[in-house]
């Protein structure tokens, strides 16, 4: 009787130690924007086939990730040449970073389709010669989830420097084209300046 009372006792402490299994991390900010269908620019390329067409797109930051997310027009996503860039200000100051219209980007997430499969995470960086940021210094890759029309990443949130978790972002899809990229989308469209997250 006390051996079974004991293992009750000890499985009601563990049940109130440990979260129950499949609980998903609480994401503290969000932001999301969409992007008309169709609205590609053009291409004058014979391999770029299918421009990426932007439709929509997602970051949302839980107490330890940021997870970012991009959707494109059905068809549109060539897993042979699509990349999408988000162009992130993680200080909300857009008189620090790399200056872009309306934001000042202090980091820049690359997604690739193909050749390289996977994400990359890049800093802003000041070189000798310049007064502002003038270039993207890579320091972390991951791996991306990729379907039929959508590609996700995830990124350790500590990895970005003196971060709260709101930030504004833009989204650029391009194409690579040999050793050049030809962009092909903007998210949101301009004059629209970012998405924010909050």
């Amino acid at each position: 009787m006390r051996a079974a009372a004991l293992v009750i006792g000890v499985i009601s402490i563990a049940g109130c130690s440990f979260p129950p299994f499949g609980r998903s991390p609480v994401v503290r900010f969000r932001g999301e924007g969409t992007d008309p269908i169709g609205d590609t620019a053009h291409i004058a390329d014979a391999r770029v086939a299918r421009p990426a067409d932007l439709i929509y797109a997602r970051v949302e930051v839980t107490d330890a990730t940021l997870r970012l997310a991009v959707r494109f027009a059905p068809r549109t996503l060539d897993s042979a040449t699509t990349g999408a860039e988000f162009l992130l200000d993680t200080d909300l100051d857009p008189e620090t970073g790399q200056r872009d219209p309306g934001i000042g980007v202090d980091y820049a997430v690359s997604l690739h389709a193909g050749p390289r499969r996977g994400a990359t995470l890049s800093r802003a960086v000041t070189d000798v010669g310049c007064t502002t940021p003038c270039r993207f210094e890579p320091f972390t890759r991951a791996d991306i989830l990729l379907s039929n029309d959508q590609m996700e990443a995830t990124f350790p949130r500590s990895a970005l420097a003196k971060f709260d978790g709101r930030l504004n972002f833009r989204v650029v899809a391009y194409a690579n084209v040999g050793r050049q990229t030809a962009t092909s989308d903007h998210l949101p469209n301009l004059p629209a300046q970012f998405v924010a997250v909050r």
